[in-house]
């Protein structure tokens, strides 16, 4: 058990389903500061849920992502800013900024940006959703 994190990009209107034409951007596994970022872009959003009922914690909730949440990310992950994120199922904290291992993470994670800003252009929207 532990975190488990994804990133899709879609044309579906309905982002709970996973179409056969979605196409996968990234995974993680145990991100804490990503899966905190992606929290509190929820929070902001007003908590919403596309699975219809009202969720107590960040947890199996898909919520699409716009140009400025990715501009927004990268900039947290240039900085050095994505926050500190505790929860029984994470494990360690995912950073520790003077590794090789959080170099080569940044470097995916900003794939990822590239690669969501670049599928909003073509016209497809990009979800991120985690369990835990």
């Amino acid at each position: 058990m532990g975190l488990d994190m994804y990133a899709w990009k879609t044309k579906s209107e309905d982002l709970r389903q996973e179409n056969e034409n979605d196409v996968d951007l990234a995974s993680w596994r145990k991100h804490n500061r990503l899966h905190g970022f992606m929290q509190m872009l929820w929070e902001e959003q007003g908590c919403p849920n596309p699975n219809g009922d009202i969720p107590q914690v960040f947890n199996c909730v898909p919520i699409e992502l716009d140009e400025i949440d990715l501009n927004r990310l990268q900039k947290y992950i240039k900085e050095k800013k994505l926050p500190d994120t505790q929860g029984f199922f994470f494990g360690h904290d995912s950073y520790d900024y003077d590794t090789e291992e959080v170099k080569e993470q940044d470097a995916y994670d900003l794939e990822f940006v590239k690669n969501g800003l670049q599928a909003i252009k073509d016209g497809y929207k990009v979800v991120y959703d985690s369990w835990w």
